[in-house]
């Protein structure tokens, strides 16, 4: 791609295209378009930052609709979208017919991986150690993860109080503690993708009534919770069957660590095949939330946090982390695409400046886009055609859901128009979040004329759409031609953490 903006000029690139100058006349009419393509590009508004083309909305108004009198705290007792067991006996068919399903999804996943990558020739050696590596340590593995729900780290030094070392409690305004928090997840690995909101009314229905059981391998006594705003403590605090948050905690931080770049484009193949750029962030995210936790404490308030407390992408599109997407389990970044891993999201009475949602025209790019539904090789995304509804998108019948009265836990959330993930089908596939990393928006944010200007155009002429999107199949925009072997042999790709520093950029 790079060679391509080279050698490519704007105006030779619309006419390759087949974008005239009546295609350019008719985007006029659906939005406040370009004239042509060399007027945007000698603009200002060419060089893209948050504060022009992603629109900040009101808070609570999100760009995806929901029905309040629908939505509600969920109860997920008798599912657990991760744990072996849970989802075996809960497979249609039960577990022989879950066994098949896995055997399936292994087959399917090499067939794609023969269909994007002809010439790969399976995994060496070095790629399965690493693979091991990273699985070593990964959920409950180890101490890097104790238990996989991550309801607060255990340490035998958590850090003193202000008050214990003679130092008053930290005073700064809304707007300095944000920023604080955003140097210290920087620091740490998490961010700098962080949005920063309210428990109210409505927003805490994206809290989970009980939780489920956890992930493969995690201890089932953090499963199965009751988790309870309590307006009568300071700090959190758990027992065998429940997990208290203080009222007080009424800010919420959602936030994640970003994905390995390079390397999580090599899905499917070697090492990734089975997700192991997936366990290391959970290790990392783990250990990160353990940092924040004892920093704010040390500041001289409280924080609550959990991996199984909420629906993590509904905080994301409530605090304008990204929009609403078809892959639907991953939040949509304007800036880095679905490139943000494993999420954290903390509750805390440290006052912070509240971020509201986002419009950046994301969801109306994945309306005519498909992208990362054509490279899941099981099928779990809604196809392109499918736009955002009501439905279940896989087969759920809502009026059998238990809390509406019926005799099944619904894996996925009524209340809300947009697409939904088949997690039956998604779950134990070997594909590495291959979905994630082919979105068009993946694009390093290296200043290249393409890379910029067709963001924006997304969100300000939707009537581009459709060609944009078929750009990633015919060019590749956004997703990278190497499988693990090339990735070993790239090293201006091995970035500190896997991650392209143009993409950690406050």
């Amino acid at each position: 791609m790079s060679k391509f903006h080279n050698i490519v000029s704007r105006r030779d690139f619309m006419k390759g295209l087949g974008l005239s100058g009546a295609t350019l006349g008719l985007a006029s009419v659906v939005g406040p378009a370009f004239h042509d393509l060399d007027e945007v590009a000698s603009s200002p508004k060419a060089f893209l930052h948050r504060s022009w083309y992603v629109k900040d909305r009101d808070y609570g108004d999100p760009t995806v609709e929901i029905d309040w009198n629908l939505m509600k705290r969920r109860d997920l007792r008798g599912f657990s979208n991760w744990d072996f067991p849970t989802m075996m006996n809960a497979y249609p068919g039960g577990p022989p017919a879950f066994q098949a399903h896995l055997h399936q999804q292994a087959e399917a996943s090499a067939a794609k991986l023969k269909e994007v990558w002809p010439q790969y020739k399976g995994p060496t050696t070095r790629d399965s150690a690493l693979l091991n590596a990273f699985q070593s340590f990964s959920y409950s593995n180890s101490g890097y993860v104790i238990n996989a729900n991550q309801f607060g780290m255990p340490t035998k030094v958590p850090a003193p109080r202000p008050q214990d070392i003679g130092m008053p409690v930290w005073q700064g305004t809304p707007e300095e503690n944000t920023a604080i928090l955003r140097a210290v997840f920087s620091l740490v690995g998490l961010g700098p993708m962080m949005g920063t909101t309210m428990l109210d009314e409505k927003s805490q229905n994206f809290v989970w009534e009980y939780n489920g059981k956890g992930v493969t391998g995690g201890d089932p006594k953090y499963g199965h919770r009751h988790i309870i705003f309590d307006p009568g403590i300071t700090e959190s605090y758990q027992t065998d069957t429940t997990f208290h948050i203080p009222a007080s905690h009424k800010y919420v931080i959602a936030t994640h660590n970003q994905s390995c770049d390079g390397f999580l484009r090599t899905s499917l193949s070697g090492s990734n095949a089975s997700g192991g750029g997936e366990n290391m962030s959970y290790a990392r995210v783990a250990y990160a939330k353990s940092v924040v936790e004892q920093f704010i404490r040390g500041l001289g308030y409280n924080v609550a946090y959990g991996h199984d407390l909420q629906a993590a992408i509904a905080w994301d599109v409530w605090s304008g982390v990204g929009e609403h997407c078809r892959m639907s389990q991953c939040v949509g970044s304007p800036e880095v695409g679905g490139m943000m891993r494993t999420h954290a999201v903390f509750y805390t009475d440290l006052p912070l400046a509240l971020t509201n949602p986002i419009d950046a025209g994301f969801g109306r790019f994945c309306e005519s886009c498909g992208t990362c539904a054509d490279t899941c090789p099981v099928g779990a995304l809604p196809p392109r055609g499918v736009n955002k509804n009501w439905d279940s998108n896989c087969g759920q019948d809502w009026a059998d859901d238990k809390q509406a009265g019926g005799t099944k836990t619904m894996y996925n959330m009524p209340g809300f128009k947009g697409w939904r993930c088949n997690l039956f089908a998604c779950a134990f596939t070997p594909c590495g979040s291959a979905c994630k990393s082919a979105c068009p928006f993946n694009t390093i944010a290296n200043g290249s004329f393409i890379h910029s200007l067709v963001k924006a155009t997304v969100s300000t002429t939707p009537v581009f759409n459709s060609f944009f999107a078929s750009m990633e199949g015919v060019l590749h925009y956004g997703k990278q031609d190497k499988d693990m072997e090339t990735w070993w042999n790239t090293p201006d790709g091995w970035y500190i953490y896997g991650t392209n520093p143009n993409n950690l950029r406050q």
